[in-house]
């Protein structure tokens, strides 16, 4: 199914705010059968939203998708566009009025600020459901173009695109896709590039996307041609196996904590460089507390004594950043949390501190576990944020590596 994204608010215009609802929706669609043929982001103004229409409209597109201005807000005047550009009389839904007095007057809200368009439902077209919001979606049929639209709300819109407008785009297709993304770590675009050069020539009826970021690379792997597919999948992880974390569309937090909860190994963290970043990450998986303990941020060389015990010998004699005060770093938290696992982190972010000998992304990461110690050691050449990033990525990745070692 060929389809065109709007998305509507001043703020994607701006510069104020990422335009993330269109990301997300062309990186989940193709597994739908779905396809993005054109994009635009508008003003919340009447008049932009009937040219965006009529430009789509004139487009193959089996689908407009619409998202933001549905809100109760004065400026959220995409719905009463929508009313006047399908020539279509709004009801009062007085069953949803009286549910959505009810929610609120449950958490104290006074019902007299309720804005009585959210109950508003159009006499041709439909309304989609919103479990997390009170701005139902709109559906409008324009010949055979079927035009959605829904709240800006990310959380919102990608339910809703979950529970109802997915599975329309799926039932409606006329085609089947196939459809994966592999996650890798650890190598370059270049380097991925390079090793699949000769499959991606050889299988010209499969699409390889290479999508970077500064924490891997993600492989879009798509075709109509199933043997050709799943042939050239199973060549791609014969090539680049080490690499790829995930075949799941998962994060390399998801991973790591899944592997650690299923062994039931326990884990703590002890941080400078990345200053608690590994924990948060950890803490963002549902049902971690159960094998991760706990981290120490030690910061200042004080800390890495009086917390984790490194001794102020080692860090006088190598330094905070150094090979030794890593794998100590992380035996002494290991040891505070009483933990299988233990790993550490301690690096010279940037943009200043660096020096010729230890310049700035000298980074290392301690690990610690069965009796085995060891650090290792990366140069990485980004601004401050991003090399936190990236060693948060590396030692997960290390830790990853780790415990697959460990049923070998």
């Amino acid at each position: 199914m060929k389809i065109g994204v709007i998305t509507i608010g001043s703020e994607l215009l701006n510069g104020s705010r990422l335009d993330t609802n269109a990301y997300w929706i062309a990186k989940n669609i193709i597994a739908y059968n779905g396809e993005i043929i054109c994009k635009k982001s508008i003003l919340d103004i009447e008049d932009d939203i009937f040219s965006a229409l009529d430009d789509f409209l004139k487009t193959s597109a089996d689908m407009i998708l619409i998202t933001g201005g549905l809100g109760p807000t004065h400026d959220d005047i995409t719905a009463n566009s929508l009313y006047k550009y399908f020539d279509d009389e709004p009801i009062f839904d007085s069953s949803y009025w009286e549910k959505l007095k009810k929610r609120y007057t449950s958490k104290g809200f006074d019902v007299r600020n309720l804005n009585k368009s959210q109950a508003l439902v159009p006499s041709k077209g439909e309304v989609i459901q919103n479990k997390l919001g009170t701005a139902r979606g709109l559906c409008f049929n324009n010949g055979n173009t079927k035009i959605i639209a829904l709240p800006g709300v990310p959380s919102e819109m990608k339910s809703m695109m979950n529970e109802s407008v997915f599975p329309m785009i799926q039932q409606s297709s006329n085609i089947s896709i196939n459809y994966k993304i592999l996650r890798t770590t650890g190598i370059s675009e270049s380097k991925l590039f390079k090793n699949l050069e000769e499959l991606i020539n050889k299988f010209s009826d499969v699409n390889i996307a290479f999508l970077p970021s500064i924490l891997g690379v993600d492989l879009r792997i798509s075709s109509k041609n199933k043997l050709s597919f799943d042939t050239l999948l199973k060549d791609i992880f014969s090539v680049i196996d080490f690499y790829i974390y995930s075949d799941k569309n998962e994060s390399l937090e998801e991973v790591v904590s899944k592997i650690l909860i299923d062994k039931k190994i326990t884990l703590s963290t002890a941080e400078s460089c990345t200053g608690g970043h590994i924990g948060d990450r950890f803490t963002n998986v549902s049902g971690i507390s159960s094998v991760y303990m706990g981290g120490v941020i030690a910061y200042s060389n004080t800390l890495k004594i009086n917390l984790l015990n490194v001794d102020e010998k080692i860090l006088n004699e190598h330094g905070a950043v150094s090979e030794q005060t890593a794998i100590n770093m992380a035996i002494g938290v290991q040891k505070k949390f009483s933990t299988d696992i233990g790993i550490s982190s301690t690096g010279i972010a940037g943009p200043g501190g660096g020096t010729d000998k230890k310049p700035v992304g000298l980074v290392y990461i301690g690990i610690a576990h069965n009796g085995i110690y060891k650090a290792y050691k990366f140069n990485f050449n980004h601004d401050r944020i991003s090399n936190k990033m990236i060693t948060a990525q590396v030692a997960l990745n290390i830790l990853r590596n780790t415990l697959i070692k460990l049923d070998k």
